[in-house]
């Protein structure tokens, strides 16, 4: 029986398993399969460290009803999910305030000044530097106008010390002769890098970690099985039990689930993003570029041309619809004229959001032997290994080198509803969810 038990060998479980066989540990991985295509293989593959203003924000709310109703839009709900998902959507757009907002930017700041230094340090010992291209990305947009209405993200930003550089037409245009269409200037978001493939450097992570000793059991978890304050197994699928000494739920928009076997009820969503993926795209982009006016990216990759973007409400298993994949695509037509679209592979993969769009990492209340990395929403792929020396942190009981109190599991908790966790400990406090 190993140390550790990982569940989830996404890059938070896999970057989570390096960091604790840094501190002596021995690790197992549970994961379904490292070559499942989830959302660490199919995110756009960026190293997004100025990502610290949520999607919800002042000024949001006039956009909600077309983004409701347009399955166009950057952000779509089936109508079919609309009252389960409701819940979630109002914590949501309730997370949008002002001050609640800068309390967000306070707590994500930190987690996201590291990012950098932490993966150059991991892909470094793993032989994998190559793997982080070294290209700011760039932000496109119709006008300065469209710059100008975001004024409260950019000025947030430039506050907590993410640089970017204003691009005009001529600007942009050296840089990335392709662009062309409505786009008239851009944002050169200096400190913004990628990664060569998402997919191929978590599999190269997991391999790294493999060649050190590290186990990979490949199976569904469907439940932690707890007694008397502890997890002491994992339930797989096939409904065999495997005994465990400590965990770590790292298993991305699956968390939820497993985490109310131990009486912890977070509002965690899955919200489904779409690629399309072109290996022949018949342009050149240099950069990643983050069309804004479109709710798409374009990330140059090694595996081709990957166009990613969009966020869909439609609960966990939901079957794909990958007309968004091809919205996406015909919207990066009219910014890059002769791309070719034909041959292209689609995916859609759920993102773990929590509402207020920070992750959980901390420890299990009530369950000292379980750790909680999840929720990291369009930013997992970011704080891979940052979240993993968190991990490290927690599990070898030292102080953490920030504060991880913004990112405690019972942050949305409410005192008036009280439920005993399955094995009748303290109260366990959490909304109706």
């Amino acid at each position: 029986m190993s140390d550790i038990t990982i569940v989830g060998g996404g890059i938070v479980g896999v970057c989570s398993a390096i960091a604790l066989q840094d501190e002596g540990y021995s690790v197992e991985l549970v994961d379904r399969g490292l070559e499942t295509e989830a959302a660490s293989y199919g995110n756009c593959g960026l190293l997004a460290v100025g990502e610290i203003v949520p999607i919800s924000k002042p000024g949001i709310l006039p956009k909600v009803p077309k983004w409701l109703s347009d399955p166009k839009s950057p952000l779509f709900v089936r109508p079919k999910d609309m009252i389960t998902q409701m819940p979630w959507l109002l914590r949501f757009l309730w997370s949008g305030r002002r001050a609640k907002v800068l309390d967000i930017v306070a707590g994500m700041t930190p987690l996201l000044s590291r990012a950098e230094q932490d993966y150059r340090a991991l892909l470094d010992a793993a032989g994998l530097s190559d793997k982080l291209v070294n290209k700011p990305n760039i932000m496109a947009f119709n006008s300065k106008a469209d710059i100008e209405g975001d004024s409260f993200t950019w000025n947030l930003r430039t506050q907590k010390g993410f640089r970017h550089r204003f691009l005009d037409k001529k600007d942009l245009q050296a840089i990335e002769p392709a662009l062309s269409g409505p786009i008239t200037c851009g944002l050169l978001l200096e400190q913004w890098l990628q990664f060569s493939d998402p997919g191929i450097v978590r599999n190269k992570l997991a391999e790294f970690f493999l060649s050190r000793g590290g186990t990979l059991r490949t199976a569904s978890v469907s439940g932690l099985v707890a007694k008397a304050g502890k997890v002491i197994a994992i339930r797989l699928s096939s409904g065999d039990q495997v005994s465990v000494k400590r965990v770590v739920l790292a298993a991305g928009a699956w968390s939820g689930k497993l985490a109310r076997d131990i009486g912890v009820r977070v509002p965690l969503a899955a919200l489904q993003g779409y690629h399309h993926q072109l290996p022949n795209p018949n342009v050149t982009v240099n950069h990643a570029v983050l069309y804004a006016n479109g709710g798409f990216v374009l990330t140059p990759m090694e595996t081709g041309l990957r166009i990613g973007g969009t966020i869909e409400v439609a609960g966990l298993n939901p079957k794909p619809n990958f007309e968004r994949a091809n919205i996406i695509a015909e919207k990066a037509k009219s910014v890059l004229p002769g791309l070719d679209t034909s041959g292209g592979k689609q995916w859609m993969g759920p993102r773990p959001f929590m509402p207020d769009t920070m992750p959980v990492i901390d420890k299990a209340p009530h369950h000292d032997n379980v750790v909680m990395a999840f929720g990291h929403g369009q930013v997992g792929m970011t704080l891979g290994a940052t979240t993993g020396r968190l991990v490290a942190d927690l599990v070898a009981d030292r102080r953490p080198t920030l504060d991880l109190a913004p990112y405690r599991a019972t942050r949305f908790w409410w005192k008036s509803n009280v439920a005993k966790s399955e094995e009748g400990n303290d109260p366990i406090r959490y909304p109706p969810y």
